[in-house]
């Protein structure tokens, strides 16, 4: 992603965030395909954390009907509690958003929103399997979807929620349309939309 690209993708999230990115995280292996990841602290009017892709966008998906663009970028929202100054629990959200930030190219394919997938763990403590893909609701401004980063390259902002097995049973049970609902109920009371290492009652 070139210089002028990645200031204008920052400055986009500044402003829907309403805060300064102060941190950027670099892969720590980098396999040709470079994803940064900016790194925003909860606030008052945001109270968890805000992780977003810098660099997918890179890669143009194969063009489908009816889609909301063809390059990407990701958001993550993440439960204050966790501690993301910590290396350890720092890396484990930062692998899992980059691996889902990647699907697109490594497997030549598209990535919109309603799309999911899931995957095996290495690890069988890891309990999420599986990622949905949401429009960032939360933020009430629905630019927040588009950023320009240039003349003839616009970018869609889409939101991963990262799911265990009973979150992708009911997505099964129900179907993306009522889970993006069960995610961003109507009456904002409860908000489902935040993404765990383990599932809490916050859920």
């Amino acid at each position: 992603m070139k210089l002028k690209e990645m200031d204008k993708l920052t400055a986009h999230f500044d402003r829907y965030f309403e805060q300064k990115n102060e941190h950027v995280l670099h892969p720590i292996v980098d396999n040709g395909y470079h994803i940064d990841v900016l790194l925003y602290e909860p606030t008052e009017k945001y109270p968890f954390w805000k992780l977003v892709t810098m660099g997918a966008s890179d890669y143009k998906m194969p063009k489908i009907p009816n889609t909301i663009g063809r390059r990407n970028e990701y958001v993550m929202f993440v439960d204050a509690d966790e501690d993301l100054h910590d290396k350890s629990v720092m890396s484990w959200y930062h692998a899992k958003l980059t691996m889902i930030a990647s699907y697109a190219k490594f497997y030549n394919t598209h990535i919109t929103y309603a799309h999911s997938f899931e995957w095996e763990n290495e690890d069988p403590e890891d309990e999420m399997i599986a990622a949905f893909i949401e429009f960032p609701q939360v933020v009430p401004d629905v630019d927040v979807l588009h950023c320009r980063t240039g003349a003839f390259k616009t970018v869609a902002c889409l939101q991963v929620v990262l799911l265990n097995k009973d979150d992708l049973n009911r997505l099964m049970k129900i179907g993306p349309q009522a889970f993006s609902a069960y995610l961003y109920p109507e009456n904002g009371c409860e908000r489902h939309f935040i993404s765990e290492r383990r599932r809490s009652e916050k859920f």
